[in-house]
């Protein structure tokens, strides 16, 4: 390789490719993602250390009375060692990982994505973003399904930062309640934290929000939230008999 070709590649003229593949973007929280990684090698040849899927979201932040979106990596999948593209040569790197429990539901305004970078010596990493439809839990998508069945209409749903997440993140749905609902107070809010066992939604309701996140938020991060409900991984089944038992749960708990 001459000096020339070393320093555009450098530079990130005439460098390798990379596309990924994912064979099923419809995915659960805990769900197993698959695919390619597709690497088209350039003008020159090309030394790459390793490549890495980063999962991600963005979360909504506030400082100084601003609120702005910021980048936020759920987590980080080694899928190879490294090796040497040719020039104009073409490798496929197969992956699967399983999504974390963590990554929110692309619900409403929030986007789960993958970013494919090859970690390329001396050059411009080349990057590829994919993105992700994410579903929730099987307990987590029959409370939702069993909220809507009670009336309730959703407001929002947005990432916020958290200490009690290992990502960092914990997404919040805010919903007007129905009918019967609407004398007892006057939003509900929830917030999911799931693992391979099972399901725990968080409750509040009529919070008086300050600032960015209502009172729930900040009480799982002080570890002071007083009401919630846990399924076994498929315990909740039902959506009638979910609905029934958050109907009572709510009713007994409104202030």
């Amino acid at each position: 390789m001459s000096f020339f070709d070393k320093v555009k590649a450098g530079v990130g003229i005439g460098n390798a490719k990379v596309d990924t593949q994912v064979k099923e973007v419809n995915v659960r929280q805990g769900g197993l993602v698959t695919g390619d990684v597709v690497i088209k090698g350039g003008a020159v040849e090309q030394q790459i250390n390793a490549i890495t899927l980063s999962v991600e979201t963005s979360v909504v932040v506030e400082q100084d009375d601003r609120k702005y979106q910021q980048d936020l990596q759920i987590q980080r999948v080694k899928v190879s060692d490294a090796l040497t593209i040719g020039p104009k040569e073409e490798k496929i790197v197969p992956f699967s990982f399983a999504l974390s429990y963590e990554a929110p539901m692309t619900v409403s305004k929030s986007k789960v994505w993958i970013d494919t970078v090859l970690d390329v010596p001396f050059a411009i990493d080349p990057k590829d973003k994919d993105y992700l439809e994410v579903a929730g839990t099987q307990a987590a998508e029959t409370i939702l399904a069993a909220i809507e069945q009670l009336g309730f209409t959703l407001k929002s749903a947005t990432n916020i930062k958290s200490r009690q997440t290992k990502s960092g993140l914990v997404q919040e749905f805010e919903f007007y309640p129905g009918t019967d609902f609407k004398k007892h107070f006057s939003e509900l809010e929830l917030i999911f934290l799931s693992d391979a066992k099972g399901t725990t939604v968080y409750i509040e309701m009529d919070h008086k929000a300050k600032g960015l996140g209502g009172l729930l938020a900040q009480a799982l991060d002080m570890d002071e939230s007083r009401l919630s409900i846990h399924f076994e991984k498929r315990e909740a089944s039902s959506v009638p008999e979910v609905a029934r038992q958050l109907r009572e749960l709510l009713l007994n708990n409104a202030r």
